[in-house]
């Protein structure tokens, strides 16, 4: 919902504000385009620098008073508004719903009442969602309590085959978990009678629209995007995504050349191979079924072992994937289906094929609607990675209105999200070993270190996203009134820091406390112009010039790479690595490197000249041919890295999968890091690396390999 009366938050204020790209309650400045300062000077392209000097008053009503539901039915849920708006009852209270799907399970629900009620101008609503193997929140805590209390309501959903929903888990199916999304927004219209309704962005033949936002992180990122790009009405006003995906097949098996419509690899390029994200795929897999079956078997439904759980083409591509040591084609289709990719991008729509049956998709793509968006990631996150943000960041904020207004969109990262919860000193005695070997110069063997802060620099994330959705759903006199009361740093961050990126440089910290200059301020449209590709399949335009990277097997032994079991019985010790130079003046990195990597064999004839064939082979065999792919499939596992303190590690703890012999471009992992004096930076190659649990190279015809090419550096000066 936008309002064009001044917002009343300014800088004049001494309020306190957030730490994204710009300012949730920032006055008119916020409104019309123009920078804090007052200037004037347009400072992004996601606002509007020719705002109608005679806009449309914004009117608001509850629900209880909508004309678009006149001569409808409706039978509300703990009236408030109802039946007596000038006094209506207490607010802040607590219920849950049960409704059957369209596809016969249940959808189980809460709804936590605003405080108080508003009956003239209505209370916004907020959806929240649970993390992958999670629930619904039954009572309101954290960022929930914090909006009840400011005047909104929430409903905290089970997904389909979560907590209390039944059905089995099909991962955001727009299909399945996507028309319960819609179908819970079309009881909360019939059922709540204190909903705010706007008059400025109506769809159809309606006179009204839904004053709705939403919150949730990874699963519960996944659904707001997946309303947005699929709900005919349009109802979602504001989004707080956390750390959740762009495309599922880059998440689960990254590596290939996903979005690019009608790829086709450039002269001399192979098309790039995928590599199965084993460690988390996993842990994913007994999260999710633990997740969804265990609430149901306590209460006794033994039936659920066959209603719910992950579904069987899920199990199916689990299976397969492990047998031929890479995704199948069919699922790729069907998870790319699942994903914002399949509405952001114009890669043609694959066939969802599996042995069981094929999926027929229901829906056919589409541009999304423009929607005001808070992005938020994490850097230390190996599940979900900056590029995931990245790419969703770019495709929401050249979204445009009716009216040809894009809306605002922002981006603000962190370092905590998706940490894989594995290593030595959860194994008793391994911890004092693995020291002890550290200590002589032996790898850390783990998966990665632990989370670092839930913040940009000193700013915390819940506070931005409060911040945000109080400016986006509230009036200009009620989010000053907000802010006034909340001890928030996110209203005054987002006014001083207009039209910028926060990007958090801290690594190296497992607390929850930020350390100083542990973030930096970056204008978005020199960050989104330079330090990753403006497409998939693009380059970065870097800054500085492309880095030549050569490793080929010579005298050097620390040079030579491993793949195959070589690559695993080397990962104890430290990592091949290729020092990097930095241009005097430049010692930050942030963003995405991307660059051509080229596999090769250390001579021509340990080469299979088969490989296309054997390749094509393996795609259309439902096991592969058990993933060894003789003389055809090295691995390797690339990440940038700086030494520090005389031993090398991985910035942000990002590995890149690389498979296949021959060239191919390479999009690696986000990172954002600043070295101090004396360090210094480089590329870390690994035969083997434990985040990608059972996946690595079984082609024992390939045991060195030799990697050339060039990288484009993501530097900040």
């Amino acid at each position: 919902m936008k309002y064009p009366s001044r917002l009343g938050i300014g800088l004049s204020t001494g309020l306190l504000c957030i730490s994204l790209t710009g300012c949730l309650g920032g006055g008119d400045s916020a409104l019309l385009g123009s920078d804090p300062s007052g200037s004037g000077t347009p400072t992004t392209p996601t606002e509007n620098p020719n705002p109608n000097p005679n806009p449309v008053p914004v009117v608001l009503t509850a629900n209880s008073a909508n004309t678009d539901f006149a001569g409808t039915n409706r039978e509300f849920e703990a009236p408030a508004c109802s039946q007596n708006a000038d006094s209506p009852r207490a607010g802040g209270g607590t219920f849950s719903v049960n409704l059957q799907s369209a596809s016969g399970y249940n959808i189980a629900f809460t709804v936590f009442e605003p405080a108080s009620f508003n009956c003239k101008q209505g209370n916004p609503l907020v959806l929240h969602g649970h993390g992958y193997g999670g629930s619904r929140e039954t009572t309101a805590s954290g960022l929930l309590k914090r909006l009840v209390d400011a005047g909104s309501g929430v409903i905290s959903i089970d997904q389909r085959g979560f907590g209390d929903s039944g059905g089995t888990v099909r991962v955001m199916d727009p299909d399945f978990e996507g028309q319960d999304l819609l179908q819970i927004l079309d009881w909360a219209e019939t059922h709540l009678d204190w909903l705010r309704y706007a008059n400025d962005k109506p769809v159809g033949n309606k006179k009204l629209n839904l004053v709705l936002g939403s919150t949730g992180g990874s699963y519960g990122g996944g659904y707001q995007l997946l309303i947005n790009n699929i709900d005919p009405k349009q109802r979602l006003d504001a989004m707080t995504p956390d750390i959740t995906w762009n495309d599922l097949r880059y998440s689960l098996n990254p590596g290939g050349a996903y979005g690019i419509k009608d790829f086709k690899p450039a002269e001399g390029e192979i098309t790039p191979l995928g590599t199965v994200k084993s460690g988390w795929a996993l842990l994913l897999v007994a999260g999710g079924e633990s997740g969804s079956l265990q609430p149901k078997l306590q209460a006794g439904q033994v039936q659920a072992l066959q209603t719910s759980g992950q579904d069987m083409l899920i199990r199916e591509t689990l299976l397969r994937g492990s047998l031929a040591n890479r995704f199948p084609e069919g699922a790729k289709a069907f998870f790319r289906y699942h994903s914002p990719s399949y509405w952001c991008d114009s890669e043609v729509p694959g066939a969802q094929t599996f042995l069981q049956q094929t999926v027929t998709a229901g829906l056919a793509p589409k541009t999304p609607p423009a929607v005001d968006v808070l992005f938020t990631q994490g850097f230390r996150d190996t599940l979900f990675n900056f590029n995931d943000a990245w790419h969703n960041v770019q495709c929401y904020r050249q979204l445009k209105d009716s009216k040809g207004k894009a809306a605002d969109v922002r981006l603000l990262t962190h370092q905590s999200g998706h940490i894989l919860p594995l290593s030595p000193s959860m194994v008793p005695g391994l911890a004092d070993l693995a020291a002890q070997g550290t200590q002589n110069g032996l790898n850390e063997i783990e998966f990665q270190k632990p989370a670092g802060p839930f913040a940009c620099g000193a700013l915390s994330i819940q506070d931005a996203q409060f911040a945000f959705l109080v400016e986006k759903l509230f009036t200009p006199s009620e989010a000053q009134a907000i802010a006034k009361v909340a001890n928030n740093k996110g209203f005054a961050e987002l006014v001083a820091n207009k039209g910028k990126i926060c990007v958090s440089l801290t690594d190296d910290v497992g607390a929850s406390q930020a350390s100083p200059n542990s973030s930096v301020w970056v204008d978005e449209n020199v960050f989104f112009a330079a330090n990753g590709p403006s497409m998939k399949g693009g380059n970065t335009k870097s800054a500085i010039a492309p880095v030549t990277i050569d490793f080929t097997p010579g005298a050097d032994p620390t040079s030579v790479l491993l793949s195959s079991a070589g690559g695993l019985l080397r990962y104890p010790f430290a990592p091949a690595v290729f020092p990097i130079d930095l241009p005097a003046g430049v010692n930050t990195l942030a963003g995405i490197t991307t660059g051509t990597l080229e596999i090769a064999p250390p001579a021509a004839p340990l080469m299979n000249p088969a490989c296309s064939q054997l390749n094509t082979g393996i795609n259309t065999s439902p096991i592969g041919l058990l993933g060894l792919d003789p003389g055809c499939d090295p691995m390797l596992f690339v990440g940038l890295g700086v030494n520090r303190n005389g031993a090398w590690r991985l910035i942000d703890d990002q590995v890149t999968p690389i498979r296949g012999f021959g060239k191919r471009h390479v999009e690696l992992n986000g990172v954002a890091e600043r070295l101090a004096d004396g360090e210094k930076l480089g590329l870390l190659v690994y035969g083997y690396h434990p985040q990608y649990l059972g996946t690595g190279s079984r082609d024992g015809l390939s045991p060195v390999v030799a990697l050339k090419g060039s990288l484009n550096l993501p530097v900040l000066k």
